[in-house]
């Protein structure tokens, strides 16, 4: 049996038109609440009918009816200024409670305030054991919002090695008799149906589903030698009965080489710089995202074509011209920290790539090095001087001289250009 769990769409916004020029016309938009509440058997859901502040703040008759039938009548105040709440609860869901609900206020007049169209499954699709019979919640659709795509949820996975997507039916229930199908976007690449399974094209031989796990609800799809074409998302579909249900998606990432070890990779320039002054040391710095232990990796560093470094079983090689000037932090490889540090360089500037292999698994990242002389031996060049006529000369000197404060003469004493004369 399910676990209990809220469903509270009192949240839930309105769908407002475009423009609010009256207060008729706002009471009017007030009035157009539609929603979609999706629950599963055993859920207790609110279902959500908010009252406008600008009508009177006398007390008020809420009326909510499935189809025709009036199931619930109660009544509510609303204070000058505030929202008032006519939200009815229904515990313990059951599938034939799935239909229209709409909520009526009757005050000088009858409104109609909501409007709520309530789906019930038998189960739904978890991507977590743990979450199997737990409460969780439900977040609505509204029909003028785009439904939200599924969480980044999935594991980080090398090429050539196996994956598990995860998928759960809530509650426990046998899935023998269901109809299964996975999708990698809109390809169907697994079809479970009356105990026959088929696979997609390019996945034969590689997908499979723990048969004798059906029983207990458990529909988790294997994957087997992961290439680069199956990064990407992946969700389960499953029919029984009439009722289609699909889990949030579960999505298959890459490892990547990164300059900084950040989780927004999306904001680091590509190639990444580095400045350093000459003769001393720089780190080129090379991270895997996300962390994970590259000592039984190989990691070689080239500049251009040239391998200057290379790390492999735990032996290095270094490269010719940079004997006993390259070196990596091994303490940090357990990190994914694959870092090259270079000494005492002069004339080493350019483009340099680190690449990291693990078995069909191979990961670039490029980095751009710019040596910078110290700086008082730096020259900042701003472009050759303009030449100037002997007119345009004798024009700037005029110019200066008049900006010059000028000292007042002393009797008996005159001044020329170059030196001051003797008295005369």
């Amino acid at each position: 049996m399910a676990g209990n769990k809220t469903v509270d769409t009192e949240k839930l916004g309105t769908v407002f038109p475009e423009s609010t020029p009256s207060v008729s016309s706002r009471l009017k938009a007030f009035r157009r609440q539609f929603h979609t509440v999706r629950a599963t058997a055993g859920d207790t859901v609110h279902l959500p009918c908010r009252l406008s502040p600008e009508t009177s703040t006398a007390a008020r008759e809420v009326r909510w009816f499935k189809g025709t039938d009036c199931i619930e009548v109660f009544q509510v105040t609303v204070g000058s200024g505030c929202e008032g709440s006519g939200k009815l609860t229904l515990r313990d869901v059951k599938v034939t409670d799935s239909g229209q609900y709409r909520c009526e206020m009757l005050g000088e007049k009858k409104e109609e305030m909501s409007v709520i169209h309530l789906h019930v499954s038998e189960f739904k699709l978890v991507s977590r054991s743990e979450d199997v019979g737990k409460p969780s919640h439900v977040e609505p659709l509204k029909p003028t919002s785009k439904q939200q795509s599924s969480p980044d949820f999935g594991p980080h996975v090398f090429c050539g090695h196996d994956v598990t997507l995860p998928c759960y039916l809530s509650p426990e229930t046998s899935a023998v008799a269901m109809e299964i199908r996975w999708f990698k976007g809109t390809d169907c690449i697994y079809l479970y149906l009356n105990g026959q399974v088929t696979e997609g094209r390019g996945y034969e031989g590689r997908v499979s589903m723990f048969t004798e796990e059906l029983q207990r609800g458990n529909m988790s799809l294997s994957l087997r030698d992961v290439q680069r074409s199956d990064y990407g998302e992946y969700r389960c579909e499953v029919t029984h009965g009439g009722h289609r249900v699909k889990n949030d998606g579960v999505r298959i990432k890459e490892f990547k080489l990164f300059s900084l070890p950040e989780n927004n990779h999306s904001l680091i320039p590509q190639p990444f710089a580095v400045h350093a002054g000459t003769g001393n040391d720089v780190l080129l710095p090379g991270f895997l995202s996300p962390k994970t232990c590259a000592v039984a990796m190989e990691i070689r560093w080239f500049k251009g074509t040239d391998c200057l470094y290379l790390y492999q079983n735990g032996q290095v090689t270094e490269g010719r011209g940079y004997e006993g000037r390259v070196s990596m932090l091994t303490d940090e490889l357990e990190n994914g920290n694959v870092s090259l540090k270079l000494t005492d360089y002069h004339s080493d500037g350019g483009e340099y790539r680190c690449e990291v292999t693990y078995g069909k698994h191979k990961m670039e990242n490029n980095i751009h090095l710019h040596i910078e002389a110290p700086a008082c031996f730096r020259r900042f060049n701003k472009g050759p001087k303009p030449v100037k006529t002997p007119k345009e000369r004798k024009r700037r000197a005029s110019d200066s001289s008049d900006h010059r404060p000028k000292e007042p003469e002393k009797p008996g004493r005159r001044w020329s250009n170059d030196m001051p004369l003797l008295d005369m």
